[in-house]
């Protein structure tokens, strides 16, 4: 007869597989959905430069979903519906010539609605309906949009003046959506929440309009994400960048075995994950302290990696590729912040807590 604590070590482990499992499936469409708020953010901002007779910037912001979206929304597609990533993929690719300077906004609007129109089937599709419409779901969105947003700005802004319009309106986009998606579930938060947040909003948009130091801007959207944690009834934790480090490392060495199998979409979902939704988070330590460093990163994850992979260059190419962006990542390690002393001490009484299970079991 099995002992009780092995039945209970037996039971917990079952538990946290299940619950291991499960949050990789909410994680995924978390993030399948957050790419597809950043789509209607970028159809948004070309809605606002088409009005103001901008057709250069309106073709940026046209080609943003099709280069830097879709690739990592691909494999949900696919794997939901081959014919909904055809649908997806031509929309989006056909957004540029249909909202150009030669055709007429009217037009350019119906092609603007159709790529809206493409992105609820896909949320409803890979997202599905009822995850789609909760409330925690939703403001886990808006806090990566702000979170997204930040990083935007801060390369937008240099010494009070625009210098690269296209991110400042990037980071525009995002907090506008963010606040959209924040309006429809409003009348389910809590009302002293519900009028912080109105007034974070407003400090946010003030900063951009005043064009403030994106120090001051990612505090006044860090105040939105923490309002949100509190309504969540998240608990405020440290964050360790060299997770994302380590985040970067596993998705390459991923990227490397899938690009060898033959498996040419998800190497390149994988790459876009790399960079998107981890390098890009330590951009702004690794910029502050080695910009030239910061500079080639971009360039060699972002540009060239993702480049090969598309263009099919040899296996060995993609991995050579890689092999210097993880000898460039031992630097980028050095750079950012060491692991907070707050998240160490939670190891140690983790660990603590398994030695002290294991002389229980010793004893018994």
């Amino acid at each position: 007869m099995k002992s009780l604590f092995a039945v209970l070590t037996l039971v917990a482990i079952a538990s946290s597989i299940s619950i291991a499992f499960a949050d990789t499936d909410y994680d995924e469409k978390l993030a399948f959905a957050g790419s597809l708020e950043e789509t209607l953010g970028h159809l948004w901002a070309i809605e606002q430069n088409l009005d103001d007779n901008n057709a250069e910037l309106a073709l940026v912001h046209a080609t943003h979903p099709i280069a830097e979206l879709y690739d990592a929304m691909k494999p949900e597609l696919e794997e939901s519906s081959p014919d909904l990533d055809t649908q997806v993929k031509q929309i989006l690719l056909d957004l540029g010539k249909k909202t150009g300077q030669d055709v007429t906004r009217q037009d350019a609007q119906k092609a603007i609605d159709e790529a809206k129109d493409v992105v609820e089937i896909a949320r409803t599709a890979i997202v599905g309906d009822d995850l789609s419409q909760d409330t925690n779901f939703k403001m886990k969105l808006m806090q990566g949009l702000l979170e997204t947003s930040k990083g935007e700005y801060e390369e937008a802004i240099s010494n009070g003046e625009i210098s690269m319009m296209a991110e400042f309106q990037d980071g525009s986009a995002f907090v506008w959506r963010s606040e959209q998606i924040y309006n429809e579930i409003k009348s389910n938060i809590p009302q002293n929440a519900a009028k912080e947040l109105d007034e974070f909003y407003v400090d946010l948009w003030a900063g951009y309009k005043a064009r403030a130091d994106p120090e001051d801007i990612s505090t006044k959207a860090n105040a939105i994400i923490h309002e949100l944690d509190e309504v969540m009834g998240v608990e405020s934790k440290e964050v360790d960048l060299l997770d994302y480090v380590e985040n970067v490392r596993s998705l390459l060495q991923e990227t490397k075995e899938q690009y060898a199998a033959g498996n040419t979409d998800d190497a390149l979902s994988l790459a876009t994950k790399a960079y998107l939704d981890n390098f890009e988070y330590l951009e702004s330590s690794v910029d502050k302290q080695n910009p030239e460093l910061n500079h080639e990163m971009e360039q060699m994850m972002r540009v060239e990696l993702r480049d090969m992979i598309k263009n099919g260059s040899s296996v060995s190419e993609v991995n050579a590729q890689i092999d210097k962006i993880l000898l460039k990542m031992n630097d980028v390690a050095k750079i950012v912040p060491e692991f907070p002393f707050g998240a160490l001490i939670a190891m140690t009484s983790v660990v603590g807590l398994v030695i002290a299970i294991t002389r229980i079991k010793g004893s018994n």
